[in-house]
């Protein structure tokens, strides 16, 4: 003997089940998206930083001296000179090692980490005797791919 009112209480507790259920899906697809979008920004974000760490060499004459004579391998530098180019290949690798841990499939991180190496020899000396002890395992093994699949 099941009354009117225990099927009306049955059916309110499915209808508010999935309701809830209903909630529950709209706001997991909205977390979502806001995820992606703040994965979008990431990835712009970290891209015009290395525009301008870029901009950076480029504006300061003196700077782009002491980096071309680097890149080269030819010429030697003083120990400042030396400092300021790790410090600017650092900085550099160290901005294309973030966008790639935000998105490690990302066309972008390819394309900056190849830039670098075929800039020219100075590059790869210089990764090779610090680039590889400053920088995250994971993201060394990435270049490592990179340096070995482009024989750079």
């Amino acid at each position: 003997c099941v009354s009117m009112f225990e099927y009306i209480s049955v059916l309110t507790q499915m209808v508010t089940g999935l309701g809830t259920l209903a909630v529950a899906a709209f706001l997991a697809s909205q977390l979502r998206l806001q995820i992606s979008d703040s994965s979008e920004s990431t990835r712009a974000e970290l891209t015009n930083g290395i525009s301008n760490w870029i901009s950076l060499m480029i504006s300061d004459a003196g700077f782009t001296n002491i980096y071309l004579r680097a890149i080269e391998g030819k010429a030697p530098l003083t120990k400042d000179e030396r400092h300021r180019f790790n410090a600017f290949l650092v900085s550099g690798f160290l901005r294309i090692q973030q966008l790639w841990e935000n998105d490690n499939e990302n066309s972008a991180v390819q394309t900056h980490v190849n830039i670098m190496f075929v800039t020219g020899p100075g590059i790869m000396t210089w990764y090779q005797n610090m680039g590889r002890f400053v920088l995250k395992q994971n993201f060394v093994e990435y270049v490592d791919r990179e340096i070995e699949k482009n024989h750079f």
